[in-house]
C-alpha cells in the first residue's frame, strides 16, 4: 500500500491555474521535478508559533520571513494540511514549547561549504511528528529575496518535504541554492511541492502512515 501510494505522485496531473487564459497541467515525478517525502512533519491542523531570535533580523528581513510563512499557511490550507504559521514575537534563543518554531542565525557556510541553512527538529512525539523545531540561517544571508527563498525551503521541511538537489532547476523550492545570497529560482512552493504536502497529510489523516 505504501509503495503504491507513493508512486501515485509520479503520475498525478496537477492543475497549474490559469496562464494567459488557458489551464495548464503538470506531471510530478519524484526526484525529477518533485521532492521526496521527509522523515517528519507538523501534525495536521497545527498552529505553529514562530519566534524570531532578537537582534538577528532587520525589519525588512522580518517582513520577508512573515511573507514566506503566510504563503505556506495558504498553501497548507488549500492542500488539506491545515498547518498555520503564526508569528509569536521575539525570543532570547531557541524555545522548546509545544508547536514552537524558532528562527535564528549562526555561522553555517564557514564550517559546512555545502549548506547555507538548516531545519532542526528539536522534539518529536511518539508518532514521529514534530513538537518543536528551529531554523538556522547563515549570518551572511541578507538579501530579502534570497532570505524568502531559504525560509520557504526550510518551512517545507517542516511540512514533510525533503531536499531535491537532483531536481530540475526552478521546479521545486526544495532544490539546491546556488549561493549564500541567491534564491534557487523560486520564492514560493511549486505546484509539485504542494502536491507532496497534500499526499503526506492525506496519508496522515487516513491513518496510513506508510509503515510508521
Amino acid at each position: 500500500m505504501k509503495a503504491y501510494l507513493l508512486t501515485i505522485i509520479a503520475i498525478i496531473f496537477l492543475p497549474f491555474g490559469s496562464v494567459s487564459g488557458q489551464n495548464k497541467t503538470k506531471v510530478c515525478n519524484t526526484n525529477h521535478n518533485s521532492p521526496p517525502r521527509g522523515a517528519y512533519h507538523w501534525p495536521p491542523d497545527t498552529a505553529v508559533k514562530v519566534y524570531l531570535v532578537r537582534n538577528m533580523f532587520s525589519p525588512e528581513q522580518r517582513a520577508t520571513l512573515l511573507a514566506a510563512m503566510a504563503g505556506w499557511t495558504d498553501g497548507a490550507r488549500r492542500m488539506g494540511a491545515g498547518v498555520r504559521f503564526e508569528y509569536a514575537g521575539e525570543s532570547a534563543g531557541v524555545v522548546s514549547c509545544q508547536n514552537c518554531l524558532t528562527v535564528t542565525r549562526r555561522e553555517i557556510h564557514k564550517y559546512d561549504r555545502k549548506h547555507y541553512a538548516f531545519f532542526n527538529p528539536l522534539k518529536r512525539n511518539e508518532a514521529g511528528l514534530l513538537v518543536a523545531a528551529w531554523i538556522d540561517f547563515d549570518f551572511a544571508t541578507k538579501d530579502p529575496q534570497a532570505l524568502r527563498g531559504f525560509m520557504v525551503h526550510e518551512l517545507g521541511h517542516g511540512l514533510g518535504l525533503w531536499d531535491c538537489t537532483g531536481c530540475q532547476k526552478r521546479k521545486t523550492i526544495m532544490n539546491a541554492f546556488p549561493g549564500i545570497n541567491k534564491d534557487n529560482g523560486l520564492t514560493e512552493p511549486s505546484p509539485c511541492d504542494l502536491e507532496v504536502v497534500r499526499l503526506i497529510y492525506w496519508l496522515e489523516r487516513t491513518g496510513d502512515q506508510g509503515g510508521k
